[in-house]
C-alpha cells in the first residue's frame, strides 16, 4: 500500500511541465496540451507544447509533495505551502477569495518526472484540472505501489470534461502503464537541468515514501 493524503515553501527545479486546460490564445497554445518551460543555451526562458503523458512519463515519487498554492503579484511567482508528508494533508491556509470568488489558495503538487529523451521535469502546478487529475492517479498508486523501488510509468488516455459553477475544466485521465527502474535522469547524480523563476525559499526534506498504518485520500477534497 503506498499511502497519499492529497487533501513551508520552497523552490524546485527546472525546466517545468504544467497541464493547460483551456490553453492561451496570447501564448499560441492550444486547449488540452502540456507545456514545458525552462531555459536554452543561452539562458532565455522558453515555453513548448511538449507530448509529456501522451507518450508516458515516469513518476518519482521520492520526489511527491502535496499543498497549496495562491497567486503571487505580478511578474512574482506563487506562494507554496507544502504538506509536512504526502500522507498528511493540511488545511487551507485562509479563507480568503479572489475577485472572481474562487478562493485564493488551490490545491497544488509538484514531482519531478522522466518526459523522454533522457530529459527530466518537474510537474508543479496548483489547477484545478490538474490537481484533480493527480487526485484520481493517487486511488492507482495506492492500490498498486510494489514498494519495491519501482516508478509508475503514466500514459493520458484521454480528457475528461468537467462543468464547473464558472465555467468547465478539461481534466487529463492519466493511467499507470506498468512499474519500471527508475530512469538516470531521476537519479541522485543525473545532470542539473537550468532553472528559471523558482520561488527562492528552501523546501523542507520530503520524507521516503513508506507504507503508514492507515491509507487515506480524502473524497471531500476542497479546491
Amino acid at each position: 500500500m503506498f499511502a497519499i493524503d492529497t487533501g513551508d515553501t520552497g523552490g524546485s527545479q527546472g525546466p517545468w511541465i504544467s497541464w493547460t486546460s483551456n490553453g492561451s490564445a496570447m501564448k499560441g497554445f492550444q486547449p488540452m496540451k502540456w507545456i514545458l518551460r525552462g531555459k536554452d543555451e543561452s539562458g532565455n526562458k522558453t515555453e513548448e507544447m511538449v507530448p509529456a503523458f501522451e507518450g508516458g512519463c515516469v513518476m518519482d515519487l521520492d520526489s511527491l509533495k502535496l499543498g497549496w498554492e495562491r497567486d503571487g503579484a505580478t511578474g512574482i511567482s506563487p506562494e507554496r505551502r507544502w504538506n509536512p508528508s504526502i500522507s498528511q494533508s493540511t488545511p487551507r491556509p485562509d479563507e480568503s477569495k479572489k475577485q472572481s470568488g474562487a478562493y485564493a489558495w488551490s490545491r497544488a503538487l509538484t514531482v519531478r518526472l522522466a518526459i523522454g529523451g533522457g530529459q527530466a521535469a518537474t510537474w508543479e502546478q496548483g489547477s484545478f484540472a490538474a490537481y484533480r487529475a493527480f487526485e484520481k492517479l493517487a486511488g492507482q498508486i495506492q492500490s498498486q505501489y510494489p514498494g519495491d523501488g519501482t516508478l509508475p510509468l503514466i500514459k493520458q488516455t484521454g480528457v475528461e470534461q468537467m462543468k464547473l459553477p464558472n465555467g468547465s475544466a478539461n481534466i487529463p485521465n492519466l493511467e499507470i502503464v506498468k512499474w519500471v527502474p527508475r530512469p538516470d535522469c531521476l537519479k541522485a547524480d543525473a545532470p542539473v537541468i537550468a532553472t528559471s523563476e523558482p520561488t527562492p525559499q528552501a523546501a523542507p526534506a520530503t520524507p521516503q515514501p513508506t507504507p503508514p498504518a492507515a491509507a487515506s485520500v480524502p473524497a471531500d477534497a476542497a479546491f
